[in-house]
C-alpha cells in the first residue's frame, strides 16, 4: 500500500512528464547519434575505397574475381552495420527516455511543491533512481523554516 509520503508508482501512462523538455532531449542525443553513425559508416566506406584502390595500383584488373570478394564484404558489412545501428538506436532511445524521465521527475515534482505553496502538503522525496537527490533536503529545510 502506498502512503502520501511515498512515490507513485510508474504507470505508461505517466512516463512523459515532461514532453516538450523529454523530446527536445531525445531529439539531441538522437542527433548526436546519427551523427556518430555516419562517421563510423564513413571510415568503414573510405576503408573499402582505398582497398579498392590499392588494389588498382598494385596492378590487379578491375573485372579480377578480388574486386567480387571485396564488393561482397562490404556488402555484407553495410548488412551487419545496419543491423547494429537500429538495434543500437533503439536502445539509445530507450537509455536517453530514461535519462530524460529522472531529470523530468524531480523538477516536475518541485514545481507542483512550489505552486502549491500548502504547508500541509506532503513531503518532498524522490524515487531513489531520480537524479538531484540533494534538492528533498534543501526542500524540506526550505519548508521548516516557512512555517
Amino acid at each position: 500500500m502506498i502512503t502520501n509520503n511515498e512515490p507513485s508508482p510508474r504507470k505508461f501512462k505517466n512516463m512523459l512528464i515532461n514532453p516538450r523538455f523529454q523530446f527536445k532531449f531525445l531529439g539531441w542525443f538522437v542527433a548526436l547519434f546519427l551523427f556518430i553513425t555516419v562517421s563510423l559508416y564513413s571510415t568503414t566506406f573510405l576503408f573499402y575505397y582505398r582497398l579498392k584502390e590499392k588494389a588498382l595500383n598494385v596492378g590487379i584488373p578491375n573485372g579480377h574475381i578480388f574486386f567480387k570478394f571485396l564488393g561482397d564484404q562490404k556488402q555484407d558489412l553495410d548488412h551487419l552495420f545496419i543491423g547494429l545501428s537500429i538495434t543500437n538506436l533503439f536502445i539509445f532511445i530507450g537509455v536517453t527516455f530514461l535519462i530524460s524521465h529522472r531529470i523530468a521527475g524531480p523538477i516536475f515534482k518541485l514545481k507542483k511543491m512550489l505552486v502549491e505553496d500548502n504547508p500541509d502538503s506532503e513531503d518532498f522525496k524522490l524515487r531513489e533512481t531520480d537524479f538531484f537527490q540533494e534538492l528533498a533536503p534543501l526542500i524540506k529545510t526550505l519548508k521548516d523554516k516557512s512555517q
